[in-house]
């Protein structure tokens, strides 16, 4: 890619001030005419950027995000990329980070209810507790394999984390960071340099919970120099979409696109670029209203509640239900922590077979018999797509989750709906999810997934083609990356063990069979 990317600032949809930026520069040498000691990005130092632009998709990379667009013809593309399910922004990062996927890492979604620590009061709250994080974090893993006793000749590598949201801040923070009772027996550790994005005067708070990415992207260029491995979160792609629809969406993406630009640079300017890997990648994708484009929401065409028929099953003889919703995707849980295996799965047949074919014998059979017709049906049911167990259900093995979902963990429900596209879970009343652009669906599964950087051992102007054509979202093909994948090609790059994660190193986008380093030092 060119030495030189244009690139300039500019005031974001939230109406802040321009920003002044300088370029980093790497240290000097001391009066003696001795260099500084070896450290993070000296020459034998290799870096590893792992930079989440909020659902971004890999179609929205083109003539107006230039910045984008070198890194994809300079790099390794990978066009049919996917999220882990529940396609939501926390179990995402998560699988990015420990490179499991949702069943082994507890972390399938990003809104729960937590049956442990309140048993007695169902509700919603956000999955960002690190002590529900059931595998450990590439924070943890680096201080388990690359911590040398550090010396001048022998640096530790550093680790840096930049992340725009507060829950993602809050689910990399560490064990000690939470004071309920861990029963996984992992004990993560936050980055070395973890910055709260709480700490920005541009924080927006409670609404949108994040910090813009022009508050954030100064963060990070701040910490270019000082961490071999810095995970970036840039959110302001997504808060964008939930807060004005698709055309804002837009101009936010050529914004953020120079942001990129401006990594870029810096990497340059300071000369860290030469030994650089730059992965791009989305947590998920974005979907908006059908009705209306995404310029305004439409809750009574397009919004489907399913509270209010959860509320009726006890009149019918079944367990009471939750549901917490997702956007497109709606948790439902028996909120009867003592129910028999016969009664939960009961309950549950008769839930999914009235969400799935309304008009089929199994859920008629309900609505006639033990409901005697006050089963209330849900508004506009019609928009949901697909309801799995969570867990297997021996009367209906039909509706289990499928094979290809990795996501059958007792945080996600007992019974998962996801929406058809242009439609979105709102619960429990059509009008408590008003915001345009949602996700979750399985349209959103699509990521964008690309490498680049500056290192001559990277493939360039590489795409992967699936041996598929138009794969379903729910295939997993083996030449598709997945977000679980950048776990180990983090860890392959670091020289570190990779046999303990479900995702694959995308080696199509280097050059080597070998890792390139030891503990970021350069073999």
């Amino acid at each position: 890619m060119p030495r030189k990317t244009v690139v300039f600032s500019s005031a974001l949809w939230l109406g802040a001030g321009l920003l002044n930026l300088s370029a980093c520069t790497a240290g000097g040498q001391d009066d003696s005419g001795a260099g500084p000691p070896p450290g993070p990005g000296d020459a034998e130092s290799l870096t590893v950027i792992v930079l989440v632009l909020d659902s971004l998709m890999p179609d929205e990379i083109g003539a107006s995000t230039p910045n984008l667009q070198a890194l994809k013809a300079d790099g390794t593309f990978f066009p049919e990329s996917r999220a882990v399910f529940s396609a939501e922004t926390i179990p995402n990062h998560v699988a990015m980070m420990t490179g499991v996927y949702p069943d082994r890492n507890g972390i399938p979604t990003n809104s729960f209810w937590d049956r442990q620590a309140l048993p007695d009061a169902p509700g919603d709250e956000n999955l960002d507790n690190p002590n529900e994080l059931t595998a450990k974090t590439l924070f943890t893993l680096i201080d388990e394999q690359c911590r040398r006793g550090a010396t001048p000749a022998n640096p530790d590598l550093q680790t840096g984390a930049v992340l725009s949201k507060g829950y993602l801040y809050e689910i990399f923070a560490g064990d000690a960071a939470d004071p309920q009772e861990n029963d996984a027996g992992i004990e993560n550790l936050p980055a070395d340099d973890f910055w709260d994005p709480r700490s920005s005067p541009l924080y927006i708070d409670p609404a949108a919970g994040y910090t813009p990415d022009e508050g954030t992207i100064e963060a990070v260029l701040s910490r270019l120099d000082s961490n071999d491995f810095l995970f970036v979160n840039l959110g302001s792609i997504d808060r964008a979409a939930h807060a004005f629809g698709p055309v804002l969406r837009q101009i936010q993406i050529g914004l953020t696109d120079q942001y990129v630009g401006q990594i870029v640079q810096a990497l340059q300017d300071n000369g860290r670029w030469d030994n650089t890997v730059l992965i791009v990648a989305s947590d998920h994708g974005m979907d908006f209203d059908g009705a209306t484009g995404g310029l305004a929401t439409s809750p009574l065409t397009h919004d489907i509640a399913l509270q209010g028929m959860l509320d009726d099953l006890p009149g019918c003889g079944l367990e009471p239900m939750l549901a917490i919703q997702n956007g497109g995707t709606d948790s439902l849980y028996i909120t009867n922590l003592h129910a028999g295996t016969a009664a939960r799965e009961q309950t549950l047949l008769a839930v999914r077979s009235c969400l799935a074919d309304p008009a089929g014998a199994t859920c008629q059979a309900v609505i006639a018999g033990p409901c005697a017709g006050n089963l209330s049906l849900p508004t506009n049911g019609s928009g949901i797509a697909q309801a799995w167990y969570v867990q297997a259900n021996s009367l209906d093995p039909a509706g289990n989750l499928p094979a290809s979902i990795r996501s059958g963990h007792e945080n996600l429900g007992d019974l998962v709906a996801v929406a058809a596209d242009g439609y979105n879970f709102s619960e429990p009343l059509l009008s408590d999810n008003p915001i345009p652009g949602n996700h979750g669906h399985l349209v959103t599964l699509r990521n964008t997934m690309l490498i680049s950087g500056g290192a001559g051992f990277i493939q360039r102007g590489v795409e992967v083609s699936p041996s598929v054509e138009n794969p379903d979202p729910l295939d997993r093909l083996p030449e598709q990356s997945e977000n679980v994948d950048v776990a180990p090609t983090v860890a392959w790059l670091l020289g570190m063990d990779v046999a303990q994660f479900d995702g694959r190193v995308l080696s199509e986008a280097f050059q080597i069979s070998a890792s390139p380093s030891s503990c970021g030092r350069l073999r």
